[in-house]
């Protein structure tokens, strides 16, 4: 018996070695991992238009150069026509930030010798030390994660033609998984990675769509509110969609912000205005697009979003809730087998 639970503490021990390597190695390698998913995701978010086009009794290299080249050049057209107007935005916020500096400046005056009357200590050179010091943080983290990742040659190229290869090939993203794992399993391989591409592609699809809606939405109500930089906010306000729960909140500031360094009638609209939106959208328009897609805990995709944060910047945030989705279908499974 002694021998027997010997075994079987070394057995464990050996697998736990295994697994902390492999998640070494993963790490390691992250980038490239980083690559593979956006990868795969983009198979899985383009599958349900080319599976469509299918219907039509399109070639499959057929559909997939269609939808490739209707998403590029759509892309392009997007970006010619929203930069300009994106960064002339930026630069005239830029050119008008000594001002408001100078307005918030008076502000925190006020508001240090008003808590000073009530005993609370609150510096307002400190203050802005840690704005500056953490919004330079967060753009240097930005700015090296992203020409790490998109402005080298070779993981761009891999990105694109694995990305293409998964979407030519039949079932290209299940047969991916398949060579990931031992022969004995891989019919069980085989049916999680068939129920995470349809939940993922699901997702991305109404993610997709919520984005733009929230985007027409937000430009609408600040454009009629008269909110400086209209169309930059609402494009960070759309881009947030793709956080759950917390997205909303953090598209809020930048309009509120500079709404109050305007006046504070336009600061407490602004206000008003994305808390009626946010309502709207959490309770007509997302349960509507995203009838479709599996919830999630709120909990596990908040602890997935930190993690994300922490493992890989903003590309980790963007891709936990997808990676959150795909591992709820292979805990599920495993669940349903220990009850069969």
């Amino acid at each position: 018996m002694s021998d027997e639970r010997v075994a079987i503490g070394t057995n464990i021990a050996v697998r736990l070695a295994l697994v902390v390597l492999a998640a070494y190695f993963l790490y390691f390698v992250r980038d490239v991992v980083l690559v593979v998913l956006f990868a795969i995701l983009t198979a899985a978010a383009l599958s349900p238009a080319i599976n469509k086009l299918r219907e039509w009794h399109l070639s499959r290299a057929a559909a997939v150069i269609i939808v490739y080249a209707v998403l590029f050049l759509g892309g392009v057209a997007l970006l010619v026509i929203l930069l300009p107007l994106f960064f002339s935005e930026v630069k005239e916020f830029l050119e008008n930030w000594p001002e408001y500096v100078k307005r918030l400046d008076s502000f925190l005056s006020n508001l240090q010798v008003y808590l000073s009357t009530l005993g609370i200590d609150f510096q307002k050179d400190q203050f802005f030390q840690d704005i500056e010091g953490n919004v330079a943080g967060w753009l240097s983290h930005i700015f090296s994660t992203t020409l790490g990742l998109f402005q080298s040659f070779i993981h761009l190229i891999g990105f694109f033609f694995l990305a293409l290869y998964l979407s030519l090939e039949e079932r290209g993203i299940e047969k991916f998984f398949l060579l990931l794992t031992p022969k004995e399993y891989h019919t069980q391989a085989f049916s999680i990675a068939s129920r995470m591409q349809g939940k993922v592609s699901q997702w991305l699809v109404g993610q997709a769509l919520l984005m733009l809606i929230a985007f027409v939405m937000y430009y609408i109500g600040l454009t009629v509110l008269h909110v400086p930089y209209a169309l930059a906010i609402a494009f960070f306000g759309g881009i947030m969609e793709i956080l759950p729960y917390i997205g909303p909140v953090i598209a809020a500031i930048p309009a509120i912000m500079i709404g109050f360094l305007v006046s504070p009638v336009l600061g407490a609209s602004a206000l008003i205005f994305y808390i009626i939106a946010h309502q709207v959208e959490a309770h007509i328009i997302a349960p509507q697009v995203m009838k479709h897609s599996a919830g999630l805990n709120p909990v596990a995709l908040i602890i997935a979003i930190l993690i994300g944060a922490e493992l890989a910047g903003p590309l980790g945030i963007i891709l936990s809730v997808p990676i959150t989705m795909m591992l709820s279908v292979f805990v599920d499974d495993i669940l349903e087998k220990r009850q069969e």
